[in-house]
């Protein structure tokens, strides 16, 4: 995947905010490797130089403390001036409350800096952007799985990170006028050094917390990079306004233990992705997937039982059921034919279904994370994209990055996508 779409060729130049630890330092890393100049702004300046150091020429730091919104406003175009530039925004600095205190019990200077670090600086910084970016710019703020359910005595911790999902809706709205896009990613249980300090302060029992991640394990700050590095992309335009959950199925677990077969290895099989469809819009996909990967196309799923365990199924599908009886009935029938499968060869498998047909994509995308928890213990990963609009184009690099190892952390997730706007 190519992260540079300038004509010219020159690197692109990203912004990540709390770059030198944790999930931030991850993103640099693979932006870095990827050939994106990063500028690490982080409140440990000496922190944020020796990670720049370690990136290499081109990389640079920058002080900040983004419970300052004046420091804030003005940090897109201090990095800006300082590298020549920016292409990419991530905000991904955050902080919470580790005391242990109910929210009245919060000093309000506590209270309020968490707010102002976690959202006004967000606020802040996603405005500046639209002002400093060009067209093709993309913002990527960090929410969490906080953002959909609260987590007690951690102040407002979840209360920041659900008005961060509107504020990126919001800001996409005005980005799309100029070229450019706002997403978002929301990480569940992270082994960062957040996480390990609520692990040590006993607010947090890691044995516990992985007990209720369907994939069995909690996440590495590169799961999340990997998310962060594919919405970056112009590959990643389908999703532009939307938040990409990268939790191991946290929020569909509702947080609670599952009692479920013996795990089996997460790592999928060497065969093949397979298509399931015969109409125009599965040869679509096929010819999209077929330079990369090994891709065989089927008209039915009678046909899985031919051949190899597929490292990845993409079920076109429900894209053109209108009934629900008919999507549901055509989904156990796939699920009848899984279960027949060589069992110990995890894969992905993604079902494709219309936005405009509300009923069928909400029945195929609950099914689909029903699935996700009863098969996760073998580790198949199973996610829905409901797609917007009749043009597909970017459906198929979409639906190839969550098919890959590089979502592997990404499933339950009902994905709404719709293909983007030329600049």
């Amino acid at each position: 995947m190519s992260q540079n779409s300038k004509a010219d060729n020159l690197p692109r130049k990203a912004l990540v905010t709390g770059g030198a630890t944790g999930i931030g330092w991850a993103i640099c890393q693979r932006f870095a490797a990827s050939g994106i100049v990063c500028v690490i702004a982080d409140i440990n300046e000496k922190a944020a130089q020796e990670r720049a150091q370690t990136l290499g020429p081109g990389h640079v730091a920058i002080g900040v403390d983004l419970s300052d919104l004046a420091q804030a406003a003005g940090l897109v175009a201090r990095a800006a001036q300082v590298v020549g530039g920016l292409d990419i925004v991530v905000n991904n600095a955050g902080i919470t409350d580790t005391s242990g205190r109910r929210v009245g019990e919060i000093p309000i200077a506590d209270f309020e800096r968490l707010v102002a670090v976690n959202l006004s600086s967000v606020d802040a910084i996603c405005k500046a952007s639209q002002e400093v970016l060009q067209a093709g710019g993309v913002v990527v703020n960090l929410a969490s799985g906080a953002a959909y359910r609260p987590l007690a005595l951690r102040g407002a911790y979840s209360a920041t990170k659900a008005a961060i999902l509107t504020l990126t809706k919001n800001y996409n709205t005005s980005a799309a006028k100029l070229g450019q896009r706002v997403c978002a990613v929301a990480p569940g249980y992270v082994r960062t050094e957040l996480v390990e300090s609520l692990i040590a302060n006993g607010r947090l029992d890691a044995e516990a917390a992985a007990a209720t991640v369907p994939l069995g394990r909690l996440g590495d700050p590169d799961d999340i990079a990997r998310a962060v590095a594919f919405l970056a992309s112009s590959e990643g335009g389908p999703l532009a306004g939307e938040c990409l959950s990268v939790d191991g199925g946290t929020i569909i677990s509702g947080g609670r233990p599952l009692a479920s077969d013996a795990r089996q290895s997460e790592k999928p099989g060497d065969g093949p992705i397979v298509i399931i469809g015969g109409g125009p819009s599965a040869r679509a996909i096929s010819q999209t997937l077929a330079p990369h990967h090994a891709v065989k196309q089927i008209e039915t799923h009678v046909e899985l039982a031919d051949g190899p365990t597929p490292s990845a199924i993409i079920d076109m599908t429900p894209l053109s059921y209108r009934d629900v009886p008919g999507a549901l009935s055509h989904l156990h029938a796939l699920a009848q034919e899984i279960e027949n499968l060589e069992p110990g060869q995890p894969f992905s498998l993604l079902l494709v279904t219309a936005e405009r047909d509300a009923p069928t994509a909400a029945a195929v995308g609950m099914l689909s994370q029903v699935m996700a928890l009863e098969w996760a213990p073998r580790g198949h990963r199973v996610n829905t994209v409901v797609w917007s609009g009749e043009n597909l184009d970017g459906l198929g690099r979409l639906a190839g990055w969550i098919s890959s190892e590089q979502a592997g952390y990404v499933t339950g997730q009902v994905i709404t996508a719709k293909a983007q706007q030329p600049n």
